[in-house]
């Protein structure tokens, strides 16, 4: 289970803060929310301080609203390892390791 949470901190800000497992059957209202709360491209966090699982398909998503600015704050340890060992999101760690 998800929780999403909007926080409007002023006209051009917007933060999301989850809670619970980030999987992939939330990712279409997660970006609906995304979406219809802030349909004017301000600046938009995504606070994942009380996240406790990713699934890959939830780390795509998060890949992709990195490449569209959106923040992505308190990203738990375990999903930071996984992004620079797969290399994703242009993470500082992008030399290709494949053999």
């Amino acid at each position: 289970m998800l929780k999403i949470t909007t926080i409007r901190e002023d006209d051009k800000s917007l933060r999301v803060h989850l809670c619970g497992q980030l999987t992939g059957e939330y990712v279409s209202e997660l970006e609906k929310t995304l979406t219809l709360e802030n349909p004017d491209a301000g600046k938009v966090a995504l606070d994942l301080s009380n996240v406790t699982f990713v699934d890959r398909e939830a780390m795509v998503f998060l890949c992709g609203a990195k490449s569209r600015n959106v923040a992505i704050e308190n990203i738990p340890s375990y999903v930071t390892r996984w992004i620079e060992q797969e290399g994703r999101c242009g993470s500082s760690h992008s030399e290709s390791s494949e053999k």
